[in-house]
């Protein structure tokens, strides 16, 4: 009885959620199963940005606008002289499942943005495309967070992140790390700006091709070692230099990777 109950409340959840995208804009709440429990949300979205706040509350709040470049300040268009009713329904779906919540939009054409409020500790995995940023304020979890074509932010965040972009600046502002937890930061046009509490420790990997690394961090640098490779078709005994930058700080830790090709990697001491 109890697994058709969730069935019935999950259709329902999803008949009400989608029904609403006919609108520009609004809200919705959506419960976890077990709010005393440790929860996890998923975002992917293929257009527009994604903004997580946490919170006290015990459940998650969802704002969505509807990304229009033709609308004007007073939020009307005027094509041709005529005023928009409607700008049709944006492709957005939420599901919830053993505490797992997941958002997700398919549309590569019409963007969303997203501002959600969440559990202060539940963990994130959230993804975006095109056309907008990740922001990311107040969460003690483990985040994983994907952008193609835009920054990924995160602010007074206690746990880990494995952060991804090929084009903008990661940065995150930690207040504590998880200890022991490998993390990985890699974006090819843009900086890895991260700040990072006194008593960080971690065994780092960094590679820049086009940029410089700065650390506020004293930084003990290991030599590279030159590494040997055969090939198995041509039988070619080959010697090459790692360009890896590794050391440790503070007597090292979990290995934590940063990898980007036109920026610069900063190190800061919060």
């Amino acid at each position: 009885m109890k697994v058709n109950l969730i069935a019935a409340f999950a259709a329902i959840l999803f008949w009400t959620f989608s029904g609403a995208m006919a609108q520009d804009s609004g809200e919705l709440t959506i419960p976890f199963s077990d709010p005393g429990k440790r929860g996890k949300v998923k975002i992917d979205i293929k257009k527009g940005s994604i903004e997580v706040r946490g919170t006290d509350r015990r459940d998650v709040l969802v704002r969505y606008s509807a990304m229009d470049k033709s609308r004007n300040g007073n939020g009307n268009t005027n094509q041709d002289g005529l005023r928009r009713i409607s700008s049709g329904a944006m492709d957005l779906e939420a599901s919830e499942r053993n505490n797992f919540i997941e958002i997700e939009s398919d549309s590569w054409n019409k963007g969303v943005n997203l501002v959600v409020e969440v559990p202060a500790g539940v963990d994130l995995d959230l993804a975006t495309y095109n056309s907008g940023d990740i922001r990311i304020f107040d969460i003690k979890g483990e985040i994983v967070a994907d952008n193609y074509n835009g920054a990924i932010s995160a602010e007074n965040i206690s746990g880990s992140l494995v952060a991804d972009s090929y084009n903008g600046t990661i940065k995150a502002t930690f207040s504590e790390v998880t200890p022991d937890t490998p993390m990985a930061f890699t974006t090819y046009n843009g900086h890895v700006d991260l700040t990072l509490p006194a008593s960080f420790k971690a065994s780092m990997k960094m590679n820049t091709k086009q940029g410089d690394i700065l650390s506020g961090f004293d930084f003990a640098v290991k030599k590279t070692e030159p590494v040997t490779k055969t090939e198995k078709q041509s039988s070619t005994y080959k010697v090459y230099l790692d360009d890896w930058v590794r050391g440790d700080i503070n007597g090292g830790g979990p290995e934590v990777m940063i990898k980007n090709y036109n920026g610069n990697i900063y190190l800061r001491k919060n």
